[in-house]
């Protein structure tokens, strides 16, 4: 194989294996398997090697001396000062979008939530993180910044976000997700961005409050 054929090869296993991750197929402290993520994917470990190398430098997995790799775990304290960075990126973003005013993604922006009531039951919760996670990089990805978009690919914040589900009950979001919506329809860039910053920086202060 050519090194440009491995290099794409190598590059391939390394997306898949953080899509597994994203979609919590493999689970937040839990030992990943080499051979069977090599079966699975139907390659050698030598790309899966690579991969996760890839990954514990971005500490989305982590490497123990001689019991091998592992999905990190982000505990709380790990977690705030990456809300604090969204709080400040999405803010940006949102603002963003609104000048940009592009119809068709205000569409996907504005309509994220439908069909969710005020109180999301328990059964829906998965469906509502599903939401909150396409909201969240719609709005970076609609932003219209192109660095925006690199920082949040290459760096996975939104990925170790999602690492722990959601932070606070739809109860809590729902209402700020409206909000952020609602400033949104009505045009206004700087109350969006207000919103978005409260929202994320309510969700750190939480954080706060618990123990990891």
């Amino acid at each position: 194989m050519s090194k440009i054929e491995y290099k794409a090869l190598s590059d391939q296993v390394y997306d898949k294996i953080r899509r597994m991750i994203d979609d919590g197929l493999l689970v937040p402290g839990g030992k990943i398997n080499k051979l069977a993520l090599s079966e699975t994917l139907g390659v050698s470990q030598t790309p899966i090697n690579d991969a996760l190398s890839r990954l514990t430098g971005e500490r989305l997995v982590e490497q123990r001396s001689r019991h091998g790799y592992f999905v990190h775990a982000y505990s709380w304290e790990e977690l705030m000062p990456i809300f604090e960075l969204r709080a400040g990126l999405e803010g940006m973003a949102i603002r963003l979008c609104v000048e940009n005013k592009q119809p068709s993604q205000m569409r996907r922006l504005t309509h994220a939530f439908d069909g969710f009531e005020a109180q999301v039951p328990e059964s829906r919760y998965d469906d509502y993180l599903r939401a909150d996670k396409l909201f969240h990089e719609s709005i970076i990805e609609y932003s219209g910044n192109p660095f925006l978009l690199e920082l949040m690919r290459s760096s996975g914040y939104l990925l170790k976000s999602n690492r722990r589900g959601l932070v606070r009950p739809p109860g809590e979001t729902l209402p700020e997700h409206r909000a952020i919506i609602d400033a949104v329809l009505r045009r206004d860039a700087r109350e969006a961005q207000e919103q978005a910053i409260l929202h994320l920086l309510r969700s750190r202060d939480f954080m706060r409050t618990l123990k990891s």
